[in-house]
């Protein structure tokens, strides 16, 4: 058992009291003890016990008689010797004997009383050792008797641990067990380990926590190469590699969220976590909550790779979406569709959260815009000839709209579309999302024909000799040609390598606003300025086989 106890200043205040033979088997005691030898020890002790012989050094030696007591397992005697401790006027080790007799009552199965104890400790570093004691004694308590406990001691850090372990341990939780655990999981964010906080140095530290089994299993050397988390991965490592050879000097830790929550919570407890510069991570909703909220307490930048979905981000003000959000995609959409001599819009979109939250916000728009949406429905691959028959499209009569907006990464979706404005020739303005240009169905001369206009969503730069290297390079390594994945990961991964770095510093917020908008390495660009998601999307055709961003 460690003390903190000195007993320096015990020798000055006993001056010439005692020759130092007297006090021989004191200090033999004391080493005894060190060494396990408990029951010489207390025998030693114990003449050294009457107070009104030995004065103070009889109240450092009861101590120690407690401290030997306890080593040998007979904790009733070391919780009374400590208690007349307490009791004596001229001991001034208060502290150390709380600590003592908080030990004694959890071994004697008296939580209540040793947590009593620990409260009324007034030194930081020896109330820390109770904390740990806590935990180490309490983490197999029941949750309802830990709960009761929590709420007379919620200071307690080390009750506060043993009890969110306990929660998380259990298969399932009741509304008020739930409720309990987020007040819990809240409180443990707020909890320092001991020793001094990670120090920040000119090492960029990141952390990537995606959800790699995100199907259920754990390990990476079983995924197929068509898991597209494993795919975002390989970009991203291919960015910090080349950073490295570029001269950024950099750290940086994979973790696997396997989709689970309870992995999650474990992740956030690693070391690395807290003195990240920036996570990289998750991309599901319930994975990105959990992790944003650290990332809020610990003011450190976290990126959500794939998602548009800024009410994801919306809690934390160190969120970010790599991506633009759904509100600016509406916006720029409403933008590009006003500079049309028309008013009167068809709207498809599919059933992801995505494309509902897009089509609700268009909605919205457009009609504050003075634009009428005609038609508006969520769509599925045998919906669509009767969406655009609806409109009179594919007849003699006159179309009854001037422009067609489709929300939908669904290629399900894409590939009738296709099929039909084929059939029917070039008409109307068909906006669509970029990721219809990487459907294996799609034919770029047909999409240049027949009026296609693409929303930029992080577009890839096709025509950049970079993009061509890249592609070579990612060749060699992994024998097949990148996915969009695989470019949005290292463009991500590239992005951030250039915004904080021990050259520009590590304020993440202050460079985004200082930078303004930026070419990207792959794709057309970013602007984060003022906004806590790419703000950039251009409205992209093609012509004459190239991908060009429209005049606005």
């Amino acid at each position: 058992m460690k003390t903190a106890l000195s007993i320096i200043f015990l020798f000055l205040s006993l001056g010439g009291l005692f020759a130092q033979e007297e006090i021989a088997n004191y200090k033999r005691a004391k080493v005894l003890i060190e060494e396990g030898e408990h029951v010489e020890a207390m025998e030693l002790l114990r003449p050294y016990l009457d107070e009104e012989k030995y004065g103070a050094l009889s109240g450092y030696a009861s101590y120690h008689f407690a401290r030997a007591a306890y080593g040998n397992r007979q904790f009733e005697l070391a919780k009374n010797t400590c208690l007349m401790l307490l009791e004596q006027d001229n001991w001034s080790g208060e502290d150390e004997a709380r600590y003592l007799l908080a030990l004694s009552h959890f071994q004697l199965s008296a939580p209540s009383e040793a947590l009593k104890h620990i409260a009324a400790i007034s030194s930081e570093n020896i109330k820390n050792e109770a904390y740990k004691a806590t935990f180490k004694f309490l983490k197999v308590s029941s949750s309802s008797v830990l709960a009761v406990q929590y709420g007379q001691y919620p200071d307690n850090k080390g009750l506060v641990m043993a009890l969110k372990t306990i929660l998380e341990s259990q298969g399932s939780l009741s509304s008020t067990e739930r409720n309990l655990y987020e007040e819990i999981r809240r409180r443990a964010f707020e909890i320092v380990d001991s020793g001094e906080d990670a120090k920040k140095d000119q090492v960029l530290d990141i952390a990537v926590v995606l959800p790699f089994n995100y199907e259920g299993g754990s390990g990476t050397a079983s995924l197929g190469g068509n898991n597209f988390v494993l795919q975002l991965y390989q970009g991203i490592q291919l960015a910090l590699e080349q950073a490295r050879e570029d001269g950024v000097d950099l750290n940086f830790q994979v973790f696997d969220t396997q989709r689970n929550a309870e992995k999650v919570r474990a992740i956030l407890g690693d070391p690395f976590l807290k003195k990240a510069d920036v996570i990289l991570g998750p991309i599901y909703p319930e994975e990105t909550a959990l992790v944003a909220e650290f990332a809020n307490l610990y003011q450190i930048p976290q990126i959500n790779p794939l998602s548009n979905m800024d009410e994801n981000i919306k809690s934390s003000n160190y969120s970010y979406l790599f991506r633009p959000s759904v509100q600016s995609i509406s916006q720029k959409v409403i933008d590009y569709c006003r500079r049309f001599e028309v008013r009167r819009i068809a709207l498809a979109y599919s059933g992801a959260s995505r494309d509902e939250q897009l089509a609700n916000l268009f909605t919205e728009m457009a009609r504050r815009s003075g634009l009428q949406i005609v038609q508006s429905q969520k769509v599925n691959t045998p919906d669509m000839r009767d969406f655009f028959e609806s409109l009179g499209l594919g007849k003699d009569d006159e179309p009854k709209v001037d422009m067609m907006v489709i929300f939908s990464d669904d290629p399900n979706v894409a590939s009738p579309v296709f099929a039909m404005v084929e059939s029917l020739g070039p008409g109307i303005p068909v906006v669509v999302m970029e990721s219809w240009l990487y459907f294996n169905f799609a034919n770029y001369e047909m999409m240049e024909t027949q009026n296609f206009h693409f929303v930029g969503n992080n577009t890839v730069d096709f025509n950049d000799e970079i993009l061509n290297n890249f592609r070579e390079r990612y060749m060699d390594t992994y024998k097949t040609y990148p996915s969009s994945f695989v470019y949005i990961g290292y463009e991500l991964a590239d992005f951030v390598c250039q915004m904080i770095n021990g050259r520009e510093g590590f304020d993440f917020r202050k460079n985004l606003d200082r930078s303004g908008y930026q070419k990207g390495k792959l794709t057309f660009g970013f602007d984060f300025a003022g906004q806590r998601s790419n703000d950039y999307v251009p409205i992209l055709r093609l012509e004459e086989g190239v991908l060009t961003i429209e005049e606005e």
